[in-house]
């Protein structure tokens, strides 16, 4: 559904619907309860529709009006319901306030001046500006991330300034809110600014996982520092980057796709380089949708007793659940639906049956998935009507001879009128295969003739409607004499004639001369005055059907295309301007009347050519030569030469069978062209024919035979889809062409009549499986058998005709798959199989989507991560593996058996050392693929502020606390002793005091952390743990309860308690806004809202 945002100061929502032609009442309602906007005396409520507005003083809160709304409209003929509209409510943003922040840092440092703008579901567009409200200048080196906060990859003593101001402007609420400003010094260092390579700021790590919807927008950042300055440059790993819908901002430190679709899954890479190195950040993105209609239902009138079907069909990422209502109410809540609907409601359609005029109602589909709501209304009336013809009688059409003739009778009523059509009282009019009655009454004539004029009667069956139509079937434009090919001197004048018979009914005939495409003159002086045209206008003119090119040049060589258009058709012909050397002409002794006609044309350089003849042929040549003055007078004929008949020197090429039809050998092959069918040239002699051979390859011992004069030959009755040995020799009156090689052919195909039998699959793995049939009996395919089709879920794979398995892969784990397998041939598939279910089994996690580390002190290092976006199976628990970097030391193992678990806290590591961990999930497949972090503790993940000074430090309070330490030890043996025995021991002494809060040391600010709940934190020091390097807080031992970590009870006394009391626990970083999607309902976001077109 929609969603709307609004503060205290606003809120409008509209519920306008369509006009009715009877009266109509409106009714709201809110989270599915009446609302009646007309009795809050702070609402004011639009005549006529159900828009209401906040115009006076709410009386109590605003969130009172939070909520889900839907509109219903309702008349004699139903109630349709609007699409549900989600109104959020909030309070106008405030400024908490808060301390000035001043950092002093050296030249060369990155930096991170943090904006944290107050909390609002519609994130807020953040402008840092100076005091003169003048934009700080961004570059490659200062950049705004999406988070609000502003980076520099290295600062400089230019960057120094007191004034660095967040603006954070709610366009909502239409107000813009100023932090505190920010004073920034730059100190030049002591020595000289060291290059280093690339690190990421935002994000962190080597990779993300991002979720977006489809049709919204997806925004990657990419935001780095060092020195030099780096470079950023995005690819696509597994495709190429769409150039229409990717952009790239903020200098190439965020890349933007636009329309996302289900293509742009997959994995973006950011690669950064300089001077001293490169890093690259890799992203997985994942594409759901909303829901969307694919077929939706369509609102119609219909009879009593009619069949009513009405098809809804949705989809989206997941697959939506779709709902029937009627009037607003669920089908499956009326008390008659168990009768009128039983076995007939599906999730795609609704079938009633002989419906009767109750029925008339308004039916609501409703798609569902957890990105939204879509419905659609469908007005169904159930009414009687008297029939209506609604075109008028006597109507003239006028055709063209060879066109397609529509005669329109349109019809009105319900139940819906049957059309029938007349001519001359002929009731066989349908008859003709040439006439057609569309769907919608009208009649159509293809190939129409003078024959088809008359007069033509549409009626309704059982009533006495009708009209009547004229055909008047005119003659076919045609251009009597065509241009030709103009042999044409350089600088004369050549002329195109192009004269037309056009049947007098029409309108006089449009003519427009092209030359390569261009309408180059017309006789409306429509013309394209570009400067190639005007060029082309100075030398071209038009009179009457000429065409006349002046000044002829070698440029003007080409085709020239005359159009004759009418109202009723067009027709064109071309002719051409050739400049040529010489032309070779032959005369035919025994077709004189034919003239002499051109053989070859050569170059001006030749002064001979050699030339194949025909046999039965008796030629007289000349020659004519060309150069650029003109055409000279032809040679003197040559003598008499006549060349003998003979038998066809070779057959017809590419015999085959095209055979589509069962029961029917087709039997074709290419034939010579040849200008008429008096022209005997190319038959080598008299009484030209073909002879063609069939003879069936099993059982038949003789060739059958036939003449044929041209392509192709049709043998019928012949069965279906049986082999045929085929052949077809050239004869004239002197023999039969060269001996030749018969090929096979078949007679039409058919579709299979038989499925694959005995289709079995084995589970492989959890991603790849078997599946294994019998071949079909060949005789039951009835045509050349082109393979099997294995078809799961949405997928085909063909195989070939002699396969009888295929292994299958790409599969997702755990999840569930139908199968069937199909035989096809080129006529196509036959019946599937038998549907066989399966379900994949349980795979290996992918990895976490996200692990973020987390320094409290020298030796301790806190884990915290977010479930596999893939988990293939039910989660059992986590795999945690490191090591120190750049070291032989043996690899650390803790196993982590609760699934629910996300974060850990790791003791006694080397504070000197640089780790590297291993975070791997678990199901019953096994350990899943790892995300790979590294890290130190705060000794030497980054520059630490300085500790405040305190009592804590002093050397005699470290003393005191260490005996203290001793002592607690030594009793804790003599317990463990004297308990052994039989004894008890307890320690009853209490010591008062508490260790100030000044002593515990502040967190390294690292880029993670901008949340305010930073400041929340107690001031307490970490609690005291056994020897292993896992401690967990008390509050989620209920975590590990089935865990394999091992938690010791150690009764203390209370002053030690309360002076090693543990911390509480750290609000999440809510820096890595990937990892915080809504898709995962175990993560919460914190701090900025994210872009809506980004689900993380």
């Amino acid at each position: 559904g929609t969603k709307a945002q609004f503060v205290e100061e606003e809120m409008y929502i509209d519920t306008t619907v369509q006009k009715a032609q009877t009266h109509s009442s409106i009714q709201l309602k809110q989270n599915g309860e009446e609302f009646i906007p007309a009795n809050d005396p702070g609402l004011s409520v639009s005549p006529g529709s159900g828009t209401f507005m906040k115009t006076g003083v709410v009386s109590g809160p605003i969130s009172q009006y939070k909520g889900k709304y839907s509109c219903y409209a309702e008349n004699a003929l139903g109630t349709a319901v609007s699409n549900e509209v989600q109104l959020i409510t909030e309070n106008t943003p405030a400024l908490q306030k808060e301390q000035k922040v001043k950092k002093k840092v050296e030249e060369g440092e990155s930096v991170v001046l943090k904006c944290n703008p107050p909390f609002s579901t519609v994130p807020p567009v953040i402008h840092w500006m100076d005091e003169r409200m003048h934009h700080i200048e961004l570059n490659d080196r200062v950049t705004q991330g999406r988070d609000g906060n502003l980076y520099f990859s290295h600062v400089t003593v230019d960057d120094t300034r007191i004034d660095y101001t967040c603006n954070a402007q709610y366009l909502s609420a239409r107000t813009i809110l100023s932090k505190e400003p920010i004073t920034m010094t730059v100190t030049t260092s002591n020595s000289v600014v060291r290059s280093r390579r690339p690190q990421m700021m935002r994000p962190s790590g080597s990779h993300s996982t991002y979720h977006a919807l489809r049709g919204q927008s997806l925004e990657l950042e990419c935001i780095v520092q060092g020195l030099p300055t780096p470079t950023v440059q995005w690819v696509r790993k597994d495709g190429q980057l769409s150039e229409s819908r990717t952009s790239r901002h903020l200098f190439d430190r965020l890349l933007r796709i636009s329309n996302i679709s289900d293509s742009d899954g997959g994995e973006y890479q950011c690669s950064v380089n300089n001077s001293q190195g490169k890093v690259t950040h890799t992203y997985t993105v994942s594409v759901e949708a909303a829901p969307y209609w694919t077929k939706e239902p369509v609102s119609q009138l219909y009879a009593p007793g009619e069949t009513v079907r009405l098809d809804c069909q949705a989809d989206g990422i997941p697959s939506p659940a779709v709902a029937w209502s009627i009037n607003g109410k669920p089908i499956t809540g009326l008390t008659y639906a168990l009768t009128r609907f039983s076995n007939k409601l599906s999730l795609l359609h609704l079938l009633m049956m002989y419906v009767v005029f109750t029925d008339t109602a308004v039916y609501q589909c409703q798609a569902h998935n957890k990105h939204g709501t879509i419905l659609v209304n469908t007005y169904i009336f159930v009414i009687e009507l008297p029939p209506q013809i609604l075109n008028a009688d006597g109507q003239k059409y006028n055709f063209t001879e060879g066109q397609k003739a529509v005669l329109q009778c349109q019809t009105f009523g319900s139940p819906r009128p049957k059309v029938t059509w007349e001519r001359n009282s002929s009731a066989s009019l349908l008859a003709e295969p040439r006439v057609n009655l569309l769907t919608n009454g009208n009649l159509q004539i293809t190939n129409v003739s003078h024959g088809d004029e008359g007069l033509y009667t549409c009626s309704v069956s059982n009533t006495n409607l009708s009209i009547n139509a004229d055909l008047d079937v005119l003659n076919r434009t045609v251009i009597l004499s065509p241009p030709g090919s103009l042999l044409v001197q350089p600088g004369k004048t050549a002329i195109f004639t192009c004269l037309a018979q056009v049947d007098p009914k029409l309108t006089p005939p449009h003519i427009q001369w092209k030359r390569k495409g261009c309408v180059c003159v017309c006789n409306d002086n429509d013309l394209n005055h570009d400067r190639d045209q005007e060029y082309i206008i100075s030398r071209y003119t038009f009179e009457g059907p000429d065409l006349i090119v002046a000044n002829v040049q070698t440029e003007d060589e080409g085709v020239y295309t005359c159009e004759v258009i009418t109202n009723l058709d067009r027709v064109e012909a071309s002719g051409s301007i050739i400049i040529v050397v010489f032309v070779v002409e032959f005369e035919d002794g025994d077709s004189k009347e034919r003239g002499w006609e051109e053989l070859k044309r050569v170059s001006g350089t030749h002064e001979s050519v050699t030339i194949s003849l025909q046999p039965y042929v008796s030629y007289r040549f000349r020659v004519i030569s060309i150069n650029n003055i003109g055409k000279s007078d032809p040679s003197m004929p040559s003598d008499l030469h006549s060349t003998p008949p003979q038998a066809p020197d070779n057959n017809p090429e590419n015999v085959r069978s095209e055979s589509t039809d069962p029961d029917t050998l087709v039997i074709t092959w290419e034939v010579r062209l040849v200008k008429s069918n008096k022209d005997m040239r190319v038959f080598n002699g008299p009484e030209f024919h073909y002879k063609v051979f069939w003879k069936r390859v099993a059982g038949d011992t003789t060739w059958y035979s036939n003449v044929s004069t041209e392509p192709p030959y049709i043998v019928t009755e012949v069965g279906k889809f049986s082999a045929f040995q085929i052949k077809v020799q050239a004869a004239n009156q002197k023999g039969e062409g060269p001996e030749l090689d018969p090929v096979t052919g078949y007679s039409g195909e058919d579709f299979p009549l038989k499925a694959p039998q005995n289709v079995a699959m084995v589970l492989l793995n959890s991603s790849a499986i078997r599946v294994t049939w019998e071949p079909v009996n060949e005789k039951t395919v009835r045509g050349h058998l082109l393979g099997y089709k294995v078809t799961y879920t949405s997928v085909e794979v063909e195989t070939g005709p002699k396969e009888e398995k295929r292994v299958l892969g790409g599969l997702r784990p755990y999840s569930h798959y139908t199968l069937t397998v199909t035989v096809f041939n080129s006529k196509g598939e036959g019946p599937p199989s038998e549907t066989l279910s399966f379900e994949t089994d349980e795979g290996a996690p992918g990895p976490p989507m996200s692990l973020r580390l987390d320094s409290h002190a020298g030796t301790e290092m806190t884990l915290h991560w977010t479930p596999p976006a893939q988990p293939n199976g039910v989660l059992k628990g986590y795999l945690l593996q490191y090591q120190i970097v750049k070291s032989d030391s043996p690899m650390q193992v803790e196993t982590i058996d609760d699934h629910k678990v996300t974060h850990l806290t790791l003791k006694q590591l080397d504070p000197h050392s640089r780790y590297r961990f291993y975070l791997r999930g678990r199901t019953s497949a096994g350990d899943g693929e790892p995300i790979t972090r590294e890290g130190a503790t705060t000794l030497d993940g980054g520059r630490v502020m300085d500790m405040q000074t305190g009592f804590a430090t002093q050397g005699w309070f470290i003393g005191l606390v260490s005996a203290i330490v001793l002592l607690l030890l030594v009793l804790l043996i003599l317990c463990f002793i004297k308990r052994g025995k039989g004894g008890k021991y307890s320690v009853k002494d209490k010591e008062e005091g508490q260790v100030d809060s000044e002593a515990r040391p502040m967190k390294d600010e690292t880029f993670g952390e901008y949340s305010d709940n930073e400041e929340k934190r107690t001031a307490s020091q970490p609690s005291l743990c056994d020897e292993s390097k896992l401690c967990i807080s008390d509050d989620n031992l209920d975590g590990y309860n089935n865990g394999s970590i091992a938690v010791t009870e150690v009764t203390m006394e209370d002053s030690l308690v309360s002076q090693y009391s543990r911390p509480s626990e750290a609000t999440p970083d809510p820096g890595t806004l990937q990892d915080s999607s809504p898709l995962n309902p175990n993560t919460t976001t914190n701090g900025l809202p994210n872009s809506a077109a980004i689900l993380d």
